[in-house]
């Protein structure tokens, strides 16, 4: 999958610009987060890479972006979850200019932030959460979602718990898919997660 030259996500209110580029081609859009920015997280993350190839597959664009202090995106590198939303509200911006009915992925503390704005921005029509930690989504409402989403989990993730995330799926009334043999980094289940977020994207589409 070839890049598309780098974006600059704008700054809003007094809020830093980020660094973004778009994988892929399609009339759908989507937005990918990378894990935690103190844990390495930037958007090469292999994850994130076949969350996007995934969504290619099934004819999405797909916007990754770095969180605030990495990479070329401007500001102070945080890990807080409220820091983070800020972030994804501000791609899930860019990408909604680009067309409707956007979907909002992410990977880990990104996929956190995807489902936290997913619950309350009508502009994200469906998450797929890849391993999201159950702690990161407290006090949440995510039944708001009412089913827009898929949750997916790694057997052995000590992170974010296998059984976690499957009590937490069946309160967004949405879809559950388990990885087995593998931990939360995913390791040689790169393809598996990216058949998952192609077909999530093509059942999303039907109804």
């Amino acid at each position: 999958m070839t890049p598309m030259p780098p974006v600059t996500i704008p700054a809003e209110a007094d809020r830093p610009s980020l660094e973004g580029v778009w994988l892929g081609e399609g009339e759908r859009i989507a937005v990918v987060a990378p894990p935690h920015p103190l844990m390495g997280g930037e958007l090469w993350n292999p994850v994130v890479q076949a969350l996007a190839m995934g969504l290619g597959a099934a004819g999405a664009r797909s916007l990754l972006f770095n969180w605030r202090g990495i990479g070329e995106s401007d500001g102070q590198t945080s890990g807080d979850p409220t820091d983070a939303e800020h972030d994804y509200t501000a791609a899930l911006g860019l990408a909604a200019r680009a067309g409707a009915r956007v979907v909002a992925a992410g990977y880990s503390f990104g996929a956190a932030a995807a489902l936290r704005v997913g619950a309350r921005d009508a502009r994200a029509h469906y998450v797929i959460a890849v391993a999201p930690p159950p702690p990161l989504l407290e006090g949440c409402d995510l039944e708001r979602l009412g089913g827009r989403a898929i949750v997916v989990a790694a057997e052995r993730d000590a992170f974010a718990p296998a059984d976690e995330l499957f009590e937490l799926s069946k309160r967004l009334g949405g879809a559950f898919e388990l990885l087995p043999d593998t931990d939360h980094f995913f390791g040689q289940a790169l393809g598996k997660l990216s058949e998952i977020a192609r077909d999530a994207l093509m059942n999303e589409e039907r109804h």
